[in-house]
């Protein structure tokens, strides 16, 4: 007996035939707009891919689906997190579990880049003498010579770098194991307060996990150099995002480029979204039509993979 896919009724309009031709036994259930899935279908579903045209409308519906499938064997997403509950879910049930990791990294990094020269040019000040039609020649500070320390040397931590390597930037980036053949210059996590010491500009690229939950608290903001940037496109929980505020509101640091929060959408209350030296974008540093379609070649070449029984691209242990 074959698979049973379950997906979107977009992502199967446009790749159901590729799929029927690597696999010729499929089946396949589908998501059709917001109609409801029958626990009849659920309970035939094997293997479920979560495509990018769901998010985010759709994306509850979905994994809500997902989590009634019984039989459910292996699922695919289009995304690089896996700290979401709903996947921890799926990953402690025993169901194989792949992720899209890479491809918003390129897009992420050029919305770090972004911010970088915002920072670097004040440009929210900029953007305010423009709004007031006031005429006011400000200098600027150039990035080349600065030191970039990335915290999550994954693939959006090596694009970031490329970036800014190519803005005469110096660049460390911090992982679990240095990597001697890295052409970057790498330095193990147990140099971390020594990172935040070095660097005029610091960038969490890491993911949410118990080690780096709340890492980024009152003493890692004290250890960072008066005046320097802080940029997070990682997730929200890294960061205690009162220590930060207290550390943007005091001066201590120099401006913040954020993507990700703690709770989002970010409270309308959050003291965040006035602060004169920050940046606020929402959650979708990683979100471009190119992203969309490296996210979907991931899952393509998966599906070939595991039809040729061929070990899967960014598995979840």
């Amino acid at each position: 007996m074959g698979d049973v896919l379950f997906c979107s009724d977009d992502f199967w309009d446009a790749r159901g035939d590729e799929l029927v031709a690597i696999d010729p036994t499929i089946e396949v259930v589908r998501l059709v707009g917001d109609e409801h899935v029958t626990p009849g279908d659920l309970e035939r579903v094997t293997i479920a891919i979560f495509s990018p045209d769901l998010y985010p409308l759709r994306s509850r519906q979905f994994m809500a689906a997902c989590v009634r499938c019984p039989n459910l064997q292996w699922f695919q997403g289009s995304f690089a997190g896996t700290d979401h509950p709903v996947f921890q879910s799926l990953i402690e049930r025993g169901v194989q579990f792949n992720t899209g990791s890479g491809a918003t990294a390129p897009a992420i990094a050029e919305t770090v880049i972004m911010y970088l020269l915002a920072l670097s040019r004040d440009l929210p000040a900029m953007l305010r003498d423009q709004a007031q039609r006031h005429w006011n020649q400000r200098r600027v500070v150039e990035l080349a010579g600065r030191r970039l320390g990335i915290v999550g040397f994954g693939a959006i931590g090596h694009e970031v770098a490329t970036r800014a390597e190519g803005l005469g930037m110096h660049v460390v980036g911090l992982r679990r194991t240095p990597d001697p053949t890295d052409r970057f210059e790498t330095w193990s996590n147990d140099r971390f307060v020594e990172l935040l010491e070095w660097a005029d500009a610091v960038v969490v690229a890491a993911p949410l996990t118990d080690a780096t939950r709340g890492m980024f608290d009152a003493d890692a903001f004290a250890r960072m150099k008066p005046g320097s940037w802080f940029v997070n496109v990682g997730r929200g929980p890294i960061v205690d995002e009162a220590a930060l505020i207290d550390a943007l509101v005091t001066g201590h640091l120099g401006g913040a480029g954020l993507d990700v929060f703690e709770t989002e959408p970010l409270p309308v209350e959050s003291p965040l979204w006035e602060l004169p030296n920050v940046i606020v974008t929402a959650h979708c540093s990683g979100d471009s039509d190119p992203a969309d379609e490296r996210a979907v070649d991931i899952i393509m070449e998966n599906v070939r993979r595991r039809a040729a029984g061929e070990p899967l691209l960014n598995q979840v242990d």
